[in-house]
């Protein structure tokens, strides 16, 4: 039986646990299993969850949050300009961006996010590193750039 998730509460005991990847929690309906082996449904918009979130099932039973890595570019830059033409390509293709001072930090699951990477390790004043890592997109939009 599939259990259908009704609300999300805070800072209380759960059942039992799932292990979600930022892409995961961008589904605005997510089917997942439980480490338990419990199958759910949350047929709502996620993108506020939070690692140690619990889900609620309609019969009360609740499921912990918690994140997996992501695999992710990781691109620092020697200048400003390249810095910028990066951030740029990165919102033209709608990508989600992680941006720190002179790095940014994209998804690498696509062949979009792969040939950036791959065009900007060319570039002497870029580094590009590949990593499993949280990735924490910095975005208040109602969607991701």
């Amino acid at each position: 039986m599939i259990k259908k998730i009704v609300k999300i509460e805070h800072n209380t005991v759960a059942d039992d646990t799932v292990s979600l990847s930022w892409f995961d929690k961008t589904k605005p309906n997510l089917a997942s299993s439980s480490e338990k082996g419990v199958s759910f449904v949350v047929r709502a918009d996620i993108k506020h969850l939070h690692e140690n979130d619990v889900f609620v099932a309609e019969d009360g039973y609740k499921i912990a949050v918690k994140w997996l890595m992501d695999d992710v570019f990781i691109l620092n830059f020697k200048n400003a300009l390249d810095f910028a033409r990066c951030a740029y390509e990165v919102g033209n293709r709608h990508l989600s961006i992680c941006i720190e001072d002179m790095q940014i930090t994209i998804l690498a699951y696509s062949t979009a996010e792969g040939e950036i990477a791959a065009d900007f390790a060319k570039n002497p004043n870029v580094t590009v590193s590949q990593k499993n890592a949280y990735f924490k997109p910095n975005t208040k939009a109602h969607h991701e750039h």
